[in-house]
């Protein structure tokens, strides 16, 4: 089934097809195709991008333009990034802001606020069972209700099938003798960390829970905290 929203000025217009064959279930195909009808028209999904401004000016913005690109290409959103605005505001042109765009076939909003980055001293390991956050949704409601199980500590690590992924709002690198890796196994692929990994500064493996002992620290990062902030911890506050 192929599914798409095509943009005509101010309306949006929903389109679906799809092939059959010989082997097709008819029924579970209408059951499909109303499905999508009904979520894609009532509810169709935002997403957000978060970058960092740093006395005026963006960070890494080729690496957010293209997630949102790429985002866009994959829900077949006609999304014009020449509305992208080219400077900051006066009161964001000073100090570290985060700015935030929720966007679906246009950006729809644009907010600046200044940065306070979390201090987290420990983590709880949650399962995070069929969680899909491939794409960075608005909608996070998934991921607060599975930070609720965090108890007494500052964040969840979610873990899937046994492996290690990411916490409620950041990519992980793990450290040990043998140099910074992230896991392989991660929810959202994370501008930084995509950028980290093209420079050659962490590798990618798998890293199952019961690997943890095999590493010292573990370093948060997003678009806003990298290395260089040194938002970590030691692997005995991982629970």
């Amino acid at each position: 089934m192929i599914r798409f929203i095509e943009q005509q000025e101010n309306r949006l217009r929903f389109r679906s097809g799809g092939g059959i064959t010989v082997n097709s279930d008819c029924s579970a195909d209408i059951r499909s195709l109303t499905k999508s009808l009904f979520t894609m028209l009532m509810n169709p999904p935002r997403f957000i991008e978060s970058i960092r401004v740093c006395n005026g000016a963006f960070c890494s913005l080729e690496w957010h333009l293209q997630r949102m690109r790429q985002t866009a290409a994959h829900w077949q959103y006609p999304l014009d990034l020449s509305l992208f605005p080219e400077e900051v505001p006066e009161e964001a042109s000073s100090g570290v802001f985060k700015c935030r765009i929720v966007y679906d076939t246009q950006i729809r909003e644009i907010t600046y606020s200044p940065y306070q980055p979390r201090m987290i001293r420990s983590l709880k390991l949650v399962d995070g069972g069929a969680l899909d956050y491939t794409f960075k949704y608005e909608d996070r409601s998934a991921l607060m209700r599975l930070t609720r199980q965090k108890g007494i500590c500052d964040d969840i690590l979610i873990t899937k099938d046994g492996y290690i992924t990411d916490t409620s709002y950041s990519n992980v690198v793990l450290e040990n003798s043998e140099g910074l890796f992230v896991p392989h196994t991660y929810l959202l692929n994370g501008t930084r960390r995509q950028r980290l990994l093209t420079e050659g500064i962490v590798q990618e493996r798998p890293i199952r829970m019961s690997d943890l002992n095999q590493y010292n620290r573990l370093y948060l990062i997003n678009a806003l905290i990298g290395l260089e902030e040194n938002i970590s911890l030691s692997l005995l506050a991982v629970r």
